[in-house]
């Protein structure tokens, strides 16, 4: 029997000059094979998607957890800018208090002016999904006024509010109680 030496350690290496090139310094292959081309981690495609995940899903659940489902199927379109001219109390950026509902920004509802809606509808007719944009505003209204009695709001976003004319009269009174 001849007596051959049995590697202790077998190595698969390619050469990356084999590979054919997509782009200018990027073999076909090289991001899939060679782990010594990533970044300081070997885990940094699942941890990026990971915190992808985490982010949808928190956009996700936290609507449905206020109990504001509607919010997550606006795409933010703005076609219901166009009813600045038809509101009544003269919000003119209505997608903003449906993402401020998204994410229960009560500093953002506040600013474009979310107390002051009065749920006519005007803005509901332009929404190309066809959101019950009232009762969006209105659960967003009603936990609003829940964060203002409880503390949350902070007192600088209430006085801005109050100085530039966006608290609604229904609201008014919790507004000065907290301020």
């Amino acid at each position: 029997m001849p007596n051959k030496e049995i590697p202790s350690k077998i190595e698969h290496k390619r050469d990356d000059t084999t590979q054919p090139l997509v782009l200018p310094g990027i073999h076909r292959y090289q991001f899939f094979t060679n782990l010594k081309d990533r970044g300081w981690t070997m885990n940094l495609d699942r941890v990026a998607l990971f915190g992808i995940v985490g982010a949808l899903l928190a956009s996700v659940i936290k609507p449905l957890l206020r109990w504001n489902p509607a919010t997550i199927y606006c795409y933010e379109c703005r076609a219901c800018y166009a009813t600045q001219d038809r509101c009544p109390v003269g919000i003119t950026l209505q997608a903003e208090l449906v993402v401020a509902g998204r994410v229960t920004d009560y500093d953002r509802f506040i600013r474009n002016g979310g107390l002051k809606c009065i749920r006519c509808g005007n803005c509901q007719s332009y929404c190309v999904q066809y959101l019950p944009l009232p009762q969006m505003f209105a659960v967003m209204q009603e936990e609003t006024r829940v964060a203002i009695r409880n503390g949350i709001v902070p007192h600088h976003t209430l006085r801005k509010g109050l100085d530039g004319g966006l608290i609604g009269k229904e609201f008014i009174d919790d507004v000065v109680k907290a301020v």
